[in-house]
């Protein structure tokens, strides 16, 4: 891999695995629709020349064709690694990039998270040597912020009463975004890896209440915990009807 394009950068990881590959001596075309976002990762990187970025909308194919044509090895888009994830400009953008993946022969890598809605195809795209799906545990730390483990972790780390959305009995893994991105590269660099679905492994998968109290010994207090049950959870789902199709079903 001597050139990979990164779409998407301010989403999820994607600021993450440009500063890796650059690290890794790779050339990186950073592409987001924020002006904002790539200053700021251009300004973060201290102006590398291994780093080139476009402003452009994701949905856009001809937009990423022409930032790709320049020997474009690899390209690597997240999705569902945060819950304000939107369905049908994930499908608008991975059907973009089949479509410049096909043109130019690149090579694609999709890091997928926890909060696909439910039926929403998990098959959306082909599965053949050019393509690698990474299915990803719930992610924390750096930029992924629009997560349910990084809003408790912020409350636990502020002293406020956690709101818990999760069934009890629910056990789930999570996952550093550093080491998530550490792992991506790893396996975009081997070609033999492509045209197969991996699983990045987190630590123990643990409930949220075990969780919960793991960050509240880090900050040495007892979280105080407000459960989002019955008629609570019911009148979030109405008002957000998206949380139903993200959050497992309440306990009966």
């Amino acid at each position: 891999m001597k050139k990979a394009m990164v779409v998407r950068v301010g989403k999820g990881i994607g600021c993450l695995l440009v500063e890796r590959l650059i690290r890794a001596g790779v050339d990186v075309v950073a592409y987001s629709g924020s002006r904002h976002k790539l200053a700021a990762l251009e300004e973060t990187l201290d102006q590398s020349p291994h780093l080139h970025t476009v402003l452009g909308d994701v949905k856009d194919s001809e937009g990423l064709l022409a930032a790709a044509t320049n020997g474009v090895d690899v390209i690597f888009c997240g999705i569902y690694l945060t819950y304000d994830e939107n369905p049908d400009k994930v499908r608008q953008m991975l059907e973009a990039v089949e479509m410049v993946s096909e043109k130019t022969g690149a090579k694609v890598v999709t890091i997928e998270g926890v909060y696909r809605p439910s039926g929403e195809n998990e098959q959306a795209l082909r599965l053949n040597a050019r393509y690698m799906r990474l299915i990803s545990p719930e992610l924390y730390g750096g930029q992924v912020t629009n997560t349910i483990v990084h809003y408790l972790l912020k409350e636990i780390a502020n002293g406020k009463t956690v709101k818990s959305f999760l069934r009890p009995e629910i056990r789930r893994q999570y996952l550093y975004a550093v080491d998530a991105a550490v792992d991506a590269l790893e396996l975009a660099s081997n070609d033999s890896a492509f045209g197969e679905i991996w699983y990045l492994c987190g630590g123990p998968a643990i409930t949220e209440e075990e969780l919960i109290g793991f960050a509240g010994s880090v900050v040495h207090s007892i979280p105080r915990i407000d459960k989002i049950g019955g008629w609570k959870r019911r009148l979030l789902q109405w008002y957000v009807p998206r949380t139903k199709e993200i959050l497992p079903p309440a306990s009966t």
